[in-house]
């Protein structure tokens, strides 16, 4: 085997150490990333489970904050129902306080036309009974109580029809108080009530704030598990971008060992067919059996008939019967 077989033997063989050391380098550090990838993996899961835990009771909460919603949005429409009661029913006792007022004052007109009703008929009954009974009354006098008792009797007659109204509007007077009376109770019940349903609103809305801050507390914690989860999986993602390089660095390098292998069994195929050409017998190589023979035969060493002429006498070579030349073997005994 030659100096330059050896050293690219010894090449051959160098690299292939390096590479098997450079690729369980990299396996080691591929198992590593694996195994961090399965931890940030493991960890996005809990954050995910956490998560959905939390959302589940954001489901129920809000469930349950919606209802308390419907039951003050109920209350709220009776407030506003009682509410427009009363305001319904105090613009129409405004209405009829004001007719009450407008029939006060015709009451009071009317008391003043009564009065004067009454002293026309007492003065007219007085003049007419003087005119009867009194026997000292002058003729121009007469004349004068008789024109006066006429223009009398005229307002009289003109304020009989007010009077008569006065009495219509003294029933419709009471009539309005009455009904005044009612509306104003009507009003301060309608009234009631809404401050009742407003304070049962105030109670509900009390509740629903704490609702309110559980709800936002139960949200802010799922967006806090799904950051969580996200950012997990965001390490996992680059952590498997990396694997996914290594492995492909893996790939090359698994590829160079096999072409490595390769040249080394070209090599050894190689060595070996050199050495088993130069260890071939003329048994084992046609050519080899004729070069041997020929360098044989050109040195007299070796006869046709196998033997040596001066291994023997004609005298022998007639008493001894003639053998037959000896025959090469095809094979070499190693």
């Amino acid at each position: 085997m030659s100096e330059q077989t050896d050293a690219k033997a010894s090449e051959v063989v160098a690299e292939g150490e390096d590479l098997r050391d450079k690729l369980q380098s990299m396996e080691k550090k591929l198992s590593k990333l694996r195994d961090i990838r399965g931890q940030h993996n493991d960890s996005a899961n809990r954050f995910a489970e956490q998560r959905n835990a939390v959302q589940g009771q954001y489901k129920e909460h809000r469930e349950k904050l919606d209802a308390r919603l419907e039951v003050i949005k109920a209350i709220r429409v009776r407030i506003k129902e009682h509410k427009e009661l009363r305001n319904s029913i105090q613009s129409q006792m405004k209405e009829l306080f004001g007719q009450h007022k407008s029939n006060k004052d015709t009451a009071r007109k009317g008391q003043s036309v009564g009065a004067e009703y009454n002293k026309l008929t007492a003065e007219v009954k007085s003049i007419e009974n003087r005119l009867e009974t009194s026997g000292t009354i002058t003729l121009a006098k007469e004349k004068g109580l008789v024109k006066a008792v006429k223009e009398m009797r005229q307002r009289i007659a003109e304020l009989e029809p007010e009077l008569k109204h006065q009495a219509l509007v003294k029933i419709d007077l009471d009539d309005i108080e009455g009904t005044i009376a009612r509306m104003k109770s009507e009003a301060d019940s309608a009234h009631k009530l809404m401050l009742e349903a407003v304070s049962e609103a105030n109670k509900e809305g009390k509740e629903l704030d704490e609702l309110f801050a559980h709800r936002d507390f139960l949200k802010a914690e799922g967006d806090r598990h799904h950051n969580a989860f996200v950012a997990e999986k965001e390490k996992a993602n680059e952590i498997h971008e990396k694997a996914l390089e290594l492995i492909k660095q893996v790939t090359e390098v698994k590829n160079a060992m096999k072409a490595e292998r390769k040249e080394r069994q070209s090599w050894i195929d190689d060595h070996n067919a050199s050495v088993d050409a130069e260890m071939q017998s003329g048994a084992e190589s046609e050519d080899v059996a004729n070069d041997l023979i020929s360098t044989l035969l050109g040195e007299g060493n070796i006869s046709l008939g196998g033997t040596m002429d001066s291994d023997t006498s004609p005298q022998q070579a007639r008493l001894r019967p003639k053998k037959k030349g000896k025959k090469i073997s095809a094979t070499r005994k190693r």
